[in-house]
């Protein structure tokens, strides 16, 4: 017995000393790069994975769209019209088409039935299509615009109020099923083709929920870049890091689905004031390149699988404006190598370096590695402090390059810091992936010399 219990405590030591001693290990080029097992894959274009770069841009001008081509966008919204198709393929992109309600069963059921059938059956083959999208903020548009003033407004008595809630308490999900059975036909008209759900950013995470069961990618529409215009968003945080925050709610309305999120090209100017002369809109509720950077990574941080640009209808590419979109996108499309790629173990440790700072920024950030390069994003989502990166052992030694900017970071003993600025610090062991400057682009909006809507 006295053997036994000694063998016993033998054995638990060892066990003890082993798990010590790969607790401890050092952090090699094995350990560090193993992908998350959980990942959410990226959507596949005609049976290739492709980190989506959209834009709503209508497909009238060959030129204008391989210009977005060359600058990384590969997908565009396309109506029904197959010259269209013809134009978009011709420059080189993916196109979607919006079903429009002809994939909600609720209501005419047979009519609609036929109508998506005709739809689906002439374009499903064509070689430009890539994506169906259900009608753009279906579950936002359910009797709600108008309806949020109205209900809150003095107007409406509390038996009013309790009517309206009622009615949708009933519409809310007798839409949902109507678009999850026209989706559920679509796929057996079309089963090659995966289907897009935009919302708005709106409605309870269950609402949310019970729509984005029947799409194969969800997403939605945020545009926290403009000056003296709130509310396009319900959360307490109106600041460009909310399109992080809803690329998460996203996530958790659809999980183990891609998100996509619908960004801001545009001004509200452009769309509130319909009779206004360019040179009379201010230039700053224009959102400048670090604006649109900022928000570009900041839902890809948070997992995003594409981004694409809504209000690019309204202006062409060739404005200065959408000239510092281009920018952004053209870094992202020669990064979407590493995009593709799965994210590897959480095996560094980031720290804010608060200074005289009441509070840590939150901070975004993902590793991934290409062939023999390494892609580390950090991005400080709230204030502007310095971040200290540790675990880097497997990089010890190398150069990290900040993208975009002349600033490197050698990696000692195993760690760098991130020095000051509320923007993305792209950081790659190569210099080949650095393909626009900073520099190329204004600033800020100048009425007199840069403003937004002069063309290049």
């Amino acid at each position: 017995m006295k053997s036994k219990s000694v063998l016993f405590k033998i054995c638990f030591l060892l066990i003890l000393l082993i798990s010590f001693t790969e607790c401890n290990s050092p952090k090699t080029d094995e350990t560090i790069n193993q992908p998350l097992e959980d990942e959410i894959k990226p959507v596949l274009i005609n049976g290739e994975p492709r980190f989506i770069i959209g834009t709503y841009h209508k497909p009238k001008d060959l030129s204008e769209l391989k210009r977005l081509a060359e600058n990384g966008f590969n997908l565009v919204r396309c109506p029904p019209d197959s010259s269209a198709l013809n134009m978009v393929g011709e420059a080189g992109l993916n196109a979607w088409i919006n079903t429009g309600n002809k994939i909600d069963f609720s209501k005419d059921g047979d009519k609609r039935k036929e109508q998506l059938t005709q739809l689906v059956n002439r374009f499903k083959y064509h070689p430009a299509l890539a994506v169906w999208e259900i009608p753009d903020e279906a579950l936002w548009g359910l009797g709600y615009p108008g309806l949020e003033f109205k209900f809150y407004g003095k107007q409406w008595s509390e038996y009013q109020q309790d009517s309206i809630l009622e009615a949708l308490e009933i519409a809310i999900p007798k839409k949902a099923q109507g678009i999850a059975e026209g989706s559920e036909y679509l796929r057996q008209l079309d089963p090659s083709h995966p289907i897009w759900m935009n919302h708005a950013p709106r409605n309870t995470l269950s609402q949310l929920q019970l729509f984005s069961r029947s799409a194969d990618i969800v997403g939605c529409d945020i545009y926290p870049g403009k000056k003296g215009v709130n509310g396009h968003n319900e959360l307490h945080n109106h600041r460009l890091s909310s399109v992080g925050a809803y690329t998460d709610i996203m996530q958790d309305a659809a999980p183990n689905k891609p998100i996509w999120m619908v960004l801001q090209g545009f001004s509200w100017d452009l769309l509130k004031l319909k009779e206004a002369k360019p040179e009379d809109m201010d230039p700053a509720k224009f959102p400048s390149y670090k604006h649109s950077r900022f928000m570009a990574w900041n839902a890809i941080l948070h997992g995003a699988k594409g981004i694409l640009y809504f209000g690019s209808f309204t202006l062409s590419s060739k404005t200065l404006f959408w000239n510092s979109i281009l920018g952004v996108t053209k870094e992202i499309a020669a990064l979407e190598p590493f995009l593709l790629e799965a994210e590897l173990k959480d095996k560094i440790t980031i720290e804010p370096i608060q200074f005289t700072s009441s509070v840590k920024t939150r901070f975004a950030s993902t590793l991934r590695k290409f062939n023999e390069d390494h892609l580390l994003v950090v991005l400080q989502e709230d204030l502007s402090q310095a971040l200290h990166v540790s675990g880097l052992d497997f990089l010890e030694g190398k150069t990290l390059y900040e993208l975009t900017t002349d600033r490197t970071y050698t990696v000692k003993n195993g760690k760098i810091r991130v020095w000051f600025g509320r923007e993305p610090h792209v950081l790659c062991t190569s210099k080949k992936y650095d393909v626009v400057h900073e520099s190329q682009f204004p600033i800020r909006w100048d009425k007199e010399d840069n403003f937004p809507l002069n063309e290049i």
